[in-house]
């Protein structure tokens, strides 16, 4: 191997636990820029009957800062229980799924201990490593009563600090049934059941997931979760590369923390493809340089989840060649909002590098960011609300794939630049979605361009 002093499976195993772009991330070692966020929730769940609600747009990092801090605060007789929100999923079927999540094959006891434990209730009897038909338990929940009695029995057996994780909560298809689970916090807060639940989802705020149910307030700190900031992107890959032995090129690191967009998803993704090509390079690889940058790069494009292509794909396949320019040009900016001027300008420039003869009118752009829109263009884009000729992205996520692609056509797309009125104070969930914008001088930015020369040029 070209990375010296692993075989095959050893370096397969050992990327596997440096990187992690297919599942939530559950140790502090490997989660960047989530430390205030981190001590905010731990801090959360030490106080009686209070639980957690994190929220943000979807691939912000919700699901491995929940199960890093369910780790954190679950005591160690036990595993925190996880279960997560589907479409079909209904309040009861999810309490009878934390039952037997918790009473099943979450327990980390010894064998000698877990035999002798189990739990009857109701009739229903539970005994380790074995889990009870849902139906047969939901039929036992005829009221969220009945569920906070339950889950103060399963509290009792699992472990003295237990933690429930109810992952993408939103997903859950019935708002009645979210609203069940504000009556049951309230509940167990007022019975003073050790059990704790840290719920994730996406959402301008708890209320539209939960529903206005003013007195369960009390029992819930609501995290909101943004993009990751400049220099966490960076320690994803400067810290996974040197697990492995390797530097890391410095201009590499920031145009990964400027494609990426600031998700985790795409940092762990194109990092996993980097280091799998730094192990097939014929000499003994001791640095992540731009050629490993671009051949993962690629990779990475294939592996996207396919729900993230396809709004590019029906915006650009079988187009004019102008309407990816325009797609690029609408990523081309660190500001989740953005409005047509600014986009119109970056379109420019995009059509100068790639030498197009015939460039559109700022008339006939706006004409094609309105059918971005639309289903047939993969609805790409959404309008701002009570903003007239401003967009957004409708899956913040796409964003960052937009980015991938124009960077592995050789257009790198340089978002750290913003205009002046957007270094104003605003909210991290509104237009710029993460908290830093610290791109240091010298950094490449773009082919021939450096920050330098970016300051000028805005000046």
């Amino acid at each position: 191997m070209a990375i010296e002093g692993y075989s095959k499976e050893e370096l397969g195993a050992r990327i596997a636990e440096v990187v992690s772009p297919s599942q939530p991330i559950s140790s502090v070692e490997f989660l960047k820029g989530r430390e205030q966020e981190l001590q905010d929730v731990e801090r959360a769940l030490y106080a009686k009957g209070r639980s957690v609600f994190i929220y943000g747009d979807r691939g912000v990092g919700k699901s491995s800062l929940a199960a890093t801090a369910a780790f954190q605060y679950q005591s160690a007789e036990a595993s925190p229980i996880f279960v997560g929100g589907a479409k079909d999923e209904t309040f009861v079927s999810m309490i009878a799924n934390i039952a037997n999540q918790a009473l099943g094959r979450s327990r980390l006891h010894t064998t000698k201990t877990t035999r002798g434990l189990a739990l009857d209730w109701r009739g229903l009897k539970w005994s380790w490593g074995q889990e009870l038909n849902v139906k047969d338990v939901t039929a036992q929940l005829a009221a969220v009563g009945d569920a906070v009695d339950l889950l103060t029995e399963v509290a009792t057996v699992h472990s003295a600090s237990p933690v429930v994780v109810i992952d993408e909560f939103d997903t859950i298809g019935e708002a009645e049934e979210r609203h069940k689970f504000a009556s049951l916090l309230k509940h167990l807060g007022d019975r003073g059941v050790p059990l704790k639940i840290i719920f994730t989802g996406i959402g301008s705020s708890v209320t539209e997931l939960l529903g206005a149910h003013a007195s369960a307030s009390r029992q819930l700190a609501q995290i909101e979760l943004a993009r990751l900031g400049w220099e966490a992107r960076r320690e994803v890959v400067i810290q996974a590369a040197q697990k492995l032995g390797l530097d890391v090129d410095p201009n590499v690191a920031w145009r990964m923390a400027i494609v990426s967009d600031g998700y985790p998803a795409y940092l762990h993704l194109i990092t996993e493809a980097m280091l799998w090509q730094a192990a097939d390079d014929k000499d003994v690889c001791d640095q992540l340089t731009f050629e490993h940058y671009h051949l993962g790069l690629r990779k990475a494009i294939a592996l996207v989840s396919m729900w993230l292509q396809e709004p590019y794909k029906a915006a650009v396949l079988q187009r004019p060649s102008e309407m990816e320019d325009v797609v690029w040009a609408t990523a081309d900016g660190e500001d989740l909002w953005r409005d047509t001027r600014d986009m119109y300008d970056a379109y420019k420039v995009i059509a100068e590098k790639r030498q197009r003869l015939d460039v559109l009118d700022r008339t006939n752009f706006t004409k094609i960011l309105g059918r971005l829109k639309t289903k047939s263009y993969g609805e790409v884009l959404e309008s701002v609300p009570n903003r007239p000729g401003w967009y957004t992205y409708k899956e913040k996520m796409v964003r960052g794939y937009v980015r991938m692609q124009a960077e592995a056509q050789n257009m790198e797309l340089n978002g750290e630049r913003p205009a002046q009125r957007q270094r104003m104070h605003i909210s991290s969930n509104a237009r710029s979605g993460y908290y830093e914008s610290q791109i240091p001088r010298g950094a490449r930015l773009a082919f021939g361009l450096d920050r330098d020369n970016t300051d000028k040029d805005a000046g």
